[in-house]
């Protein structure tokens, strides 16, 4: 019970106290004192020993009631104040209905003792069940307000949950990119060591057998010799690819390179015509992703000639926020039958399902096929 309600149930104690002693013989002041000073003490036994509280409130309407039968005035205030103290412990309803009528049994016989008239008892009465119910109420108020607490406190221990866990997925993408770029770096200094340092081990031993051959044969020394610039050649070209794997400056050119090459070869060995376009946002893509999107490009622009008969063919390379879609689409004739995953096909989503990516295809107008990978790192 807090500070303001003890003060409140003391005043309630003390002040019909003083206002009845104009009732009270001389000769019955030294017990009407020790009555109101047994009565404050049960107030403050309960206070100091809760575990008694009840015990002690039963004592407080029994003697506050018999004080007033006794004395009369306006003593009967006593027994509210320990309608106060029945319902600040929240007892259950039924409890509370008990206190309720038992005060009103008790109210009812001290006011009738005392000869009132009935419209001052009913008044009473009333307000005693008025009061019970202003308690009752404000009770269930206060519970529901610790729920509503109780439910705010957790909902903001879940929003602190689902923010560490969003910074922990953001981590723990972080750390995976991180690990995919050093695994792509490894692979790529491999090739370099595997492929071009064999060519360079290759052209150098070319090139002490063209200098002992340079007098002795020199048509074959001037074959070895060209054999030599070719090697060179076809290195450089791979050491500019992996440059630019590696560096990205202009996003837009290295993204395009693969598929730049794939369109020039597809018009000069399959003779049709093949259109390359970008859209969106390009973005940086690991090599894996990009030699996906080659390998399935070739497919569907194969399967388009070999399959449809098709004359040109529509190469769209689309980035989105969270996703690059790469569709080729071409004025082929269109499937008289559903489309059965052959080899070619499962090809297709094998590839790309390592990496999270899906296939889809339509046809309307004309045929078409779409490969929808992932984009990490937003």
């Amino acid at each position: 019970m807090n500070k303001l309600l003890y003060r409140i149930r003391i005043l309630l104690v003390a002040v019909p106290a003083v206002i009845s002693m104009n009732n009270i013989d001389a000769g019955s002041y030294a017990t009407y004192t020790a009555l109101v000073l047994l009565a404050l003490l049960l107030i403050k036994a309960g206070r100091l020993l809760p575990q008694l509280a009840n015990l002690f409130l039963l004592a407080e309407l029994i003697g506050f009631g018999a004080l007033s039968y006794l004395y009369g005035g306006v003593l009967f205030l006593l027994i509210f104040s320990t309608l106060i103290a029945a319902f600040r412990s929240k007892p259950a309803p039924y409890v509370c209905a008990g206190w309720t009528i038992a005060g009103l049994a008790v109210l009812y016989i001290v006011l009738s003792s005392s000869g009132r008239n009935y419209e001052l008892i009913i008044a009473v009465l009333l307000l005693w069940a008025a009061i019970a119910a202003i308690l009752y109420t404000a009770n269930e108020f206060e519970d529901k307000r610790h729920k509503v607490e109780d439910l705010y406190e957790a909902l903001a221990l879940s929003h602190e949950q689902l923010d560490s866990a969003r910074l922990r997925m953001l981590e723990y993408a972080s750390q995976v990119e991180h690990y995919a770029q050093v695994e792509e770096r490894n692979r790529i200094a491999k090739d370099i060591h595997d492929d071009l340092g064999h060519r360079l081990i290759r052209v150098k031993m070319m090139s002490e057998a063209a200098l002992h051959l340079f007098e002795s044969d020199t048509m074959r020394s001037r074959a070895m010799v060209a054999q030599i610039r070719d090697q060179l050649q076809d290195s450089m070209e791979r050491m500019r690819r992996t440059v630019r794997k590696l560096t990205a400056e202009d996003v837009s050119d290295v993204r395009r390179y693969a598929l730049d090459r794939l369109v020039e070869e597809s018009v000069d060995a399959l003779g049709i015509a093949v259109s390359f376009e970008v859209g969106g946002f390009p973005r940086p893509m690991y090599p894996s992703m990009e030699l996906s999107l080659f390998k399935n490009a070739q497919e569907a622009i194969t399967n388009a000639v070999r399959h449809g008969n098709a004359t040109a063919v529509s190469v769209r390379l689309q980035f989105q926020s969270n996703f690059v879609a790469l569709t080729v689409s071409n004025n082929g004739s269109l499937p008289t039958e559903p489309i059965e995953a052959g080899l070619g096909l499962r090809g297709m989503k094998e590839r790309i399902a390592l990496i999270g990516g899906r296939l889809e295809w339509q046809q309307s107008e004309q045929f078409s096929i779409t490969t929808i990978l992932p984009l990490l790192g937003e």
